[in-house]
């Protein structure tokens, strides 16, 4: 968007904005007073979407005053018409998670009657959101945004002799539809795909060892977990690299296992929740990934974990994830080093979309909970790449 005529246009528009603040706890100053801002939303994963006007009245001078928040923003003062001061907003990145913003003056203190909200949307948020849905509920959702977009055509493209606050905020609805639509699109997409096999160089067990396939039987454990193997064992050698086995997103980092975590499992007589809990020890270093299909596979027993990885961010099938290894296990003289790896089916519960809790997945189900290692070497190269 051209803030060039979006200045200009307001200037002849009188600033006609109706927004709320929110007081806080700061030094108030009566002279100031803000007016508004162009859009309450920020789409920060595009940096077409990262900028904003913000507009302030003030019967002082406030030209060298600075927009401040914890988020790393540059800002610039547009111009001054009368008492009305026009900045244009800036996110230098998409790692902003704070959507408070005030004005400081030139002795830096906080004014607090200057201070507005922003609705901080990132990639990863709608990633998390959409992939919780069914692929015949996103196709609904597509319908009902194409409708939306199709109806804002007529404010596609800015033009300096028609250009008015409406047609600016219609303008920029049109292109955050389009922005939601391709996200869809993409999720869509890549639900065709198989997930890679995410042991490099390696294959899923053969079936000569059921206890390395989903519902191997752990009696041993039963009494503090739910007794039964939950996912993949790929055997490799001691620190084999491990990546992403689908376009997705960083959902938890467990790092730093001690043999002493193990202490905290709980045993007697617990809930099922407890039980969840307790098996989350057992998988140690570890790395949860949301797939484009919204299932989660939970990395465990990693011996090392990409440094550079950080919940929130967007991975891309073959990223690096991390290295082979056993931390989890309670046995000392355990030498048999493997990716243990589950996948967690999404129930696409739209209702609890973009806001399931870390027990709510390890509670989902797992692929192939109820097959036998017959039916499971018939069916494990359905979901992976053979």
């Amino acid at each position: 968007m051209n803030f060039k005529k979006i200045f200009f246009i307001l200037l002849f528009l009188g600033f006609a904005f109706g927004y709320t603040i929110t007081d806080s706890s700061f030094y108030k100053n009566s002279d100031i007073n803000f007016k508004g801002v162009l859009n309450k939303d920020i789409y920060l994963g595009d940096s077409d979407f990262r900028q904003n006007l913000v507009v302030y009245e003030s019967n002082i001078d406030i030209s060298n005053y600075k927009i401040q928040s914890v988020c790393n923003l540059d800002f610039k003062l547009l111009s001054k018409n009368q008492n009305n001061y026009i900045f244009l907003l800036n996110f230098l990145d998409d790692k902003c998670s704070n959507n408070n913003f005030y004005l400081k003056d030139k002795e830096n203190n906080i004014i607090s009657n200057t201070s507005f909200e922003l609705n901080l949307i990132n990639d990863f948020d709608l990633y998390n959101k959409y992939t919780d849905y069914s692929t015949k509920d996103l196709e609904k959702i597509l319908f009902e945004l194409d409708k939306k977009q199709d109806s804002l055509k007529l404010y596609s493209k800015v033009k300096i002799n028609s250009l008015n606050i409406n047609f600016l905020k219609k303008n920029r609805l049109y292109l955050e539809y389009i922005y939601n639509i391709n996200i869809i699109k993409n999720i869509i997409k890549k639900r065709e795909d198989k997930y890679l096999i995410p042991v490099v160089g390696h294959k899923l067990p053969d079936g000569k060892n059921i206890s390395k396939f989903p519902n191997g039987p752990r009696p041993y454990r039963a009494d503090y977990t739910l007794g039964v193997h939950e996912g993949w064992d790929i055997d490799a050698p001691y620190g084999t690299k491990v990546v992403s086995l689908d376009d997705g997103i960083i959902i938890n980092i467990v790092s730093g296992f001690k043999f002493e975590d193990l202490n905290k499992i709980k045993k007697g007589n617990i809930s099922y929740e407890e039980k969840l809990i307790n098996l989350n020890y057992l998988r140690g270093n570890q790395v949860w990934i949301k797939t484009m299909k919204g299932d989660v596979a939970f990395y465990s027993h990693l011996s090392e974990i990409n440094p550079e990885l950080k919940i929130g961010d967007i991975v891309k099938k073959e990223n690096f994830i991390g290295k082979t290894g056993i931390t989890g296990i309670p046995d000392k003289n355990y030498k048999d080093y493997h990716l243990h790896i589950e996948l967690r089916k999404n129930p696409y519960n739209y209702k609890k979309a973009g806001n399931y809790t870390k027990l709510d997945y390890m509670g989902w189900d797992w692929y192939y909970s109820t097959l036998n290692v017959k039916q499971l070497l018939q069916n494990q190269y359905n979901i992976f790449q053979n």
